[in-house]
């Protein structure tokens, strides 16, 4: 008999709770799933518009993005060393941190236990809180090494405006000349040291079609040096040495300007006395080699022979033979001491170090590395080469690691530094290029063969 009877107390059908009411436990396994299935918690809640428009419209986002990521969008390592692509991935990391943690906590919302006690309450507040953190931690740290590699791109390379024109790639792909002359620069700048000497000259020349490159060394104590200024000789004092060119640059800045007058100046010095232009320039430190090596985990070296170094700075007081990984200062007093041995010995083990360098360096090495590597760049690494260059150098890069690399150094018995040929020099250096390595040279051998 239907209870309708006047005086009757009414009754109601209670409306549907939403799933959570029975349990926190229920609620928050919905709602970590949530944050993989936008919509599924308001579906089980009952809310099925929303649910449908955000499953739909998550999906149809997502493939959106990857479309035009993958149609009008650049590759990843050339997104990499673009500041404006680096901005708008930081700033679409930033928003996707955002909305996924409005996600979890929508959904959270619409299924939490009704009424639930104080406890419960708090508690399931904190597990929200956690998942956010869980959800957001990609995104933010996307964006966080997006933003540190902007700062690194815009703090060592120049945006292109400059006395120095460069060769610009187009579309990812390499459009500069055939054989990229990059002059290669080791300043012995460290704690307790003032000025810079260039201790370490080499031109690396690259075949920009397959990446075979011929490393030319001179030497730093090269004298009677034909100081160029581009315009013609500068009245470069004829006992001074090679290495104190950079130094003469900077404190004659009106020879060439620019914002590393001394680097400029030796940078055009090196192309007269090669006789091949010399588009760019790359300057590190000595304190800067020591903070890469130690950032990638050190560096894997065969040492042919003891070498001897300072005990303040080695405590054994020698690098010994056989194949071992260096720390950076083992690296660097490796490459740097001439005790025992000669100014040529050191510039071979020189270059031997930065070949095992640029092979050791993995993508894996440079992330775990990464801030302090972005950091070691950004405060020690100087050089002109523009930020439009950088997509092509990325692919360049690439060959490169796989193509041979031929060493020739204009030392002793090729050359006197004393009092150099430097016609010989030249047709050394010509001859070198027009064989594309392959000219018989007896100061040249393959770096790899050597090195290993």
């Amino acid at each position: 008999m239907e209870n309708h009877m006047i005086g009757a107390a009414p009754t109601f059908r209670a409306a549907r709770p939403p799933l959570g009411a029975s349990g926190l436990g229920p609620a928050l396994l919905v709602t970590a799933v949530s944050a993989l299935v936008p919509g599924l918690a308001h579906l089980r809640a009952g809310r099925v518009a929303a649910g449908r428009r955000l499953l739909v419209g998550s999906a149809v986002g997502g493939v959106l993005v990857c479309l035009t990521a993958s149609v009008a969008g650049p590759s990843l390592a050339e997104a990499a060393v673009s500041p404006s692509w680096l901005t708008v991935i930081v700033s679409g990391a930033v928003l996707a941190a955002v909305a996924w943690m409005w996600l979890v906590i929508a959904s959270y919302a619409v299924v939490r236990p009704v009424a639930p006690a104080p406890v419960v309450r708090l508690l399931g507040a904190a597990c929200v809180g956690l998942l956010c953190a869980l959800v957001s931690a990609p995104p933010l740290a996307v964006a966080h090494y997006g933003d540190v590699q902007r700062d690194m791109i815009e703090g060592v390379f120049p945006d292109g405006q400059g006395p120095a024109p460069a060769p610009a790639p187009e579309d990812g792909a390499w459009k500069g000349p055939r054989r990229l002359n990059v002059l290669l620069l080791g300043g012995d700048a460290d704690v307790g040291r003032t000025g810079v000497r260039t201790d370490s000259v080499t031109v690396a020349s690259v075949d920009t079609r397959d990446g075979s490159t011929i490393l030319l060394s001179l030497p730093r104590n090269l004298q009677k040096v034909p100081v160029w200024n581009g315009g013609g000789r500068v009245a470069y004092p004829r006992k001074e040495l090679l290495n104190a060119v950079y130094e003469y640059g900077r404190a004659h800045p009106e020879l060439t300007g620019g914002r590393r007058p001394g680097a400029e100046l030796l940078k055009r010095t090196v192309s007269h006395v090669l006789g091949v232009p010399v588009h760019h320039y790359v300057l590190i430190d000595m304190r800067s080699f020591r903070r890469l090596v130690d950032a990638l985990g050190g560096l894997r070296v065969c040492v042919p022979k003891p070498v001897p170094v300072p005990r303040r700075q080695v405590p054994a007081g020698v690098i010994r033979e056989g194949c071992r990984t260096l720390s950076g200062r083992e690296a660097l007093w490796y490459g740097r001491s001439r005790t025992g041995s000669s100014d040529y010995a050191r510039m071979e083990r020189q270059k031997c170090l930065l070949w095992e360098l640029s092979r050791q360096a993995t993508p894996m090495k440079a992330l775990r590395g990464f801030r302090k590597l972005a950091e070691t760049f950004r405060e020690s690494v100087h050089t002109d080469l523009p930020r439009r260059t950088l997509p092509g150098l990325v692919g360049l890069a690439g060959r490169v690691r796989e193509a041979p690399v031929l060493s020739v150094q204009f030392t002793p018995p090729l050359i006197t530094p004393g009092d150099p040929d430097y016609r010989l020099i030249r047709r050394t250096t010509a001859r070198l290029l027009r064989a594309d390595g392959r000219g018989k040279v007896s100061a040249g051998h393959d770096l790899g063969r050597t090195c290993a």
